[in-house]
């Protein structure tokens, strides 16, 4: 390894479409606006936006916490930040390598400036949790200053400026527009145009996201061994849709479920789901109440014992002859006797 050169103290792993160089980084409101999620961390990089994740080896299950204390399986710093060396080698040229004293590294991702803009528009919707997307209630209200009023690109940018972020001043006008097409009502005059976000064009560019996973379902989603053929569309649907709950707020996943159009229709396929859900719960009530009788009943067949035969003997019983000394007696004499 080469000892000339100065060791990174990051890994950032680009993909295709970004230049190498600098990356400026800033923070936006997490999308979903989950109270107990962490900002995401974006850059713009060729007119694009990516997204900056970061990836951990040799961290422990918080389940296995206790365990993995006990034996000393994985180790962490006062910052709860894993103890792990690791090697950045170049495979072109294999003497150039480093050893890093950190086991992890950050990558990039392309990044929908419109889950943001979603999130900003339903930013007075804040869950605490995802467990409460399963909640029909929904709490909160939306921003009127940004839904109901027309706004020009700059000035759009000056209202997310000053009600959700001050880093949107990092986003170019041209990434800006770009999202606003696709989330916005926009009408033309003179040349300018205006737009206005709306709850019903979110949830049209969300549901339109669903097809497109529904069309190329990734393999790492298993779906139910034993659900039916008429109803697998049904269910991708609903496992599409829950794949968003991480990139959407509470308000907009609620209205997604809700929608119904002739290409596709999440209402009608959770109500399917839901029915293969309950169908799936009364099988299993019975299976296991048979179970039991069964049970019951083997246990009764084995504790029964079968009665021991008794052999019963008949006794004859003959009246016993006394005998006595009569007249004749006398003449019976044994030999030998006088």
């Amino acid at each position: 390894m080469t000892a000339d050169k100065p060791v990174p103290h990051r890994i950032v792993v680009l993909t295709n479409g970004c230049s190498m160089g600098k990356l400026e980084l800033f923070e936006l409101p997490n999308p979903s606006n989950i109270a107990s999620k962490r900002p995401i961390k974006v850059f713009i990089s060729n007119g694009k936006v990516f997204q900056l994740k970061k990836k951990e080896f040799s961290r422990g299950c918080e389940f296995n916490r206790a365990r993995d204390s006990a034996n000393e399986s994985y180790h962490y710093n006062s910052c709860a930040e894993p103890i792990k060396s690791g090697i950045l080698v170049n495979n072109a040229q294999r003497q150039d390598g480093w050893l890093l004293s950190d086991g992890s590294f950050e990558f990039s991702t392309a990044y929908d400036l419109g889950f943001s803009l979603c999130g900003a528009f339903y930013r007075d919707t804040i869950s605490k949790d995802e467990n409460q997307y399963q909640q029909s209630e929904v709490a909160g209200t939306t921003a009127a200053s940004i839904e109901n009023r027309f706004l020009m690109t700059r000035d759009f940018l000056g209202s997310l400026v000053d009600q959700h972020s001050p880093n949107w001043t990092y986003v170019p006008i041209e990434c800006l527009e770009s999202s606003l097409k696709r989330l916005c009502e926009y009408v033309e005059e003179a040349g300018d145009v205006y737009y206005k976000m709306s709850s019903a064009k979110i949830t049209q560019w969300l549901a339109a996201k669903v097809k497109k996973i529904i069309e190329s379902f990734p393999k790492s989603v298993p779906l139910p061994r034993n659900i039916p053929c008429e109803i697998e569309t049904h269910c991708k649907a609903v496992f599409a849709c829950n794949l968003l709950i991480s990139l959407v707020p509470h308000r907009a996943y609620h209205d997604l479920i809700r929608y119904e159009d002739q290409d596709l229709n999440l209402a009608e396929a959770f109500r399917q789901y839901k029915i293969f859900q309950d169908n799936e719960v009364r099988l299993r009530k019975e299976q296991e109440l048979l179970i039991e009788s069964a049970i019951k009943v083997g246990l009764t067949k084995g504790s029964t014992k079968n009665p021991v035969a008794k052999k019963v003997t008949k006794v004859v019983k003959t009246n016993k002859i006394k005998t006595g000394k009569g007249a004749i007696d006398g003449f019976f004499k044994r030999k030998g006797t006088t």
